[in-house]
């Protein structure tokens, strides 16, 4: 799990709602999780009014939901509702690759550099928890390649509704294949922004997740896998 921010001055919401997002992405929080209001309020040094809000946000964007008997509970993952999210990650990455392009950020093209070293260095190496803290990153360098807030707004929460469900998957898939995909996009995307032709790289990502749609159609074609256990521990 995520480090607390013991030795950090008391976090805003923003930082708060960022640290869960990222905690129930990286499946520290799984789905059918229960989120305690209270000790999370503790926990970020807080009083509980904020702490509300943000869980109301994370509910907002569909990473958790307020059952009754129940309280707070890290919402399910389901195949045909990920497979409608992966095809729609695939339409809102042509109307990126359409739009108005910003400057490279600086820092860009260093970030994509170690992002290939850190994904390299993931073969033979079947840490999901680190699979999935390289593709955050990679994601978060994407979102630097549009000026529209809106779409990085909704990219972000597609983003994060879909990319646990892939995480939970990595197991029944084969790994050197999953970050050799990866180090591929990696690698082209920061070609591609060399020349700088940030079309290009967007385009990169929506090829990206074309295979991954295309790998999660045939999910249920895997002989071993469950509904189950995508739903909860």
């Amino acid at each position: 799990m995520e480090p607390l921010l013991a030795h950090s001055p008391t976090p805003d919401k923003k930082t708060i709602f960022e640290t869960l997002r990222r905690r129930i992405c990286l499946l520290d929080y799984q789905p059918g999780d229960s989120l305690n209001e209270r000790l999370l309020a503790e926990e970020f040094s807080v009083s509980r009014t904020p702490m509300r809000a943000v869980l109301q946000r994370l509910e907002y964007v569909g990473l958790i939901s307020s059952q009754h008997g129940r309280g707070t509970i890290v919402t399910s993952i389901d195949l045909n509702e990920m497979r409608e999210i992966y095809a729609l990650r695939i339409k809102l990455a042509e109307s990126i690759a359409d739009m108005p392009t910003p400057q490279i950020a600086v820092g860009l093209h260093e970030e994509l550099n170690s992002l290939a070293s850190d994904t390299a260095a993931l073969f033979g190496r079947q840490d999901k928890r680190a699979f999935g803290a390289v593709s955050i990153r990679l994601h978060d360098a994407i979102q630097l390649l549009t000026i529209n807030e809106i779409l990085r707004d909704f990219s972000d929460t597609l983003f994060y509704q879909s990319a646990r469900y892939w995480f939970l998957l990595l197991s029944r898939l084969d790994w050197d294949t999953e970050v050799q995909d990866m180090l591929d996009e990696v690698r082209l995307i920061a070609r591609c922004l060399e020349a700088g032709d940030i079309p290009a790289a967007v385009t990169t990502r929506k090829v990206h997740l074309s295979l991954v749609m295309a790998r999660i159609t045939k999910i249920e074609d895997f002989p071993d896998l469950h509904l189950e256990d995508l739903q909860g521990r």
